[in-house]
């Protein structure tokens, strides 16, 4: 545990530092090229996994170059149309097209077609997950206000994941989820609170930039629970290949995608909400 808290301490001080950097540099470049390298590293774990690149299970060349380049395009369409909103509206419908076509253009000439299926669905799946979805952080960093923003929404969720696993580990008693029976419900109802009282608090230090305080009770519960789905969503994954961790890459933290998972779901929530309540530019 002492170890996860250090490296994991030591992983968010870095990110912090990304942020400061592109403040006194006047860019959004440092936290837009991590979210892309951790989006394209998501999507390799998941490859690796599921035997993508794999002959022998299922998978190919082909189908895992269409995943990469669709994580690639998703990421890159995210980062543009921060600049060009309007110009790139039909980019993403139509990479969801294009990544689904050729994905079964890979899988339906070939004699083992049969074999090849789940690897084309964890390919759409991925592409999907770690190229679309998480584009969305992108977005929220190019906001007129992204970088409180992101500040804003990255220290939630972090904060979110540390007070489900603390209370969890302390005071936990009621294990409900088979997926992953190391949480319990006081975990996840820490976590909520925790948001709750997070995103509240902005709204009120910041008013001018969020929405009014009142919302951040709902907008806290629902992130909340969203985080706690992705979360979900990549224990699900790893139970299903039968693996402890998605990759060694991070020691002590599970890899990639149990960095990054939380924000999958919260990411694109909390992008929206600017949208539906609002807030000023």
């Amino acid at each position: 545990m002492a170890t996860r808290l250090v490296l994991g301490s030591t992983m968010v001080t870095a990110i912090l530092g990304l942020f400061v950097l592109d403040h006194f540099l006047g860019v959004r470049t440092c936290v837009s090229a991590l979210i892309v390298l951790l989006g394209l590293a998501g999507w390799g774990e998941l490859a690796a996994l599921a035997g993508i690149a794999s002959r022998e299970r299922g998978g190919g060349a082909g189908l895992f170059l269409v995943g990469l380049a669709a994580t690639a395009y998703f990421l890159g369409v995210g980062w543009w149309e921060s600049a060009s909103p309007q110009e790139s509206r039909l980019l993403v419908p139509g990479g969801i097209v294009a990544l689904v076509a050729m994905g079964f253009a890979c899988t339906v000439f070939r004699r083992d077609y049969e074999k090849r299926f789940q690897p084309l669905l964890m390919t759409v799946v991925g592409a999907l997950l770690f190229g679309l979805l998480f584009s969305y952080l992108l977005r929220i960093y190019h906001l007129p206000r992204g970088t409180l923003w992101g500040l804003v929404f990255f220290l939630g969720v972090k904060g979110n994941d540390i007070a489900a696993y603390l209370v969890g580990r302390t005071l936990g008693r009621v294990r409900f989820l088979a997926v992953s029976p190391k949480k319990s419900l006081e975990g996840c109802l820490a976590a909520v609170a925790f948001s709750v009282l997070w995103f509240s608090g902005a709204a009120m230090l910041w008013p001018e930039a969020f929405f009014p305080w009142p919302w951040g009770i709902p907008v806290g519960i629902i992130l909340s629970v969203s985080t706690q789905v992705g979360d979900l969503s990549e224990s699900l994954i790893k139970r299903c290949y039968q693996v402890k961790d998605s990759s060694r890459l991070l020691p002590e933290l599970g890899g990639v995608l149990d960095l990054i998972d939380s924000t999958l779901f919260s990411g694109y929530l909390f992008w929206i909400v600017g949208a539906l309540l609002d807030v000023p530019a």
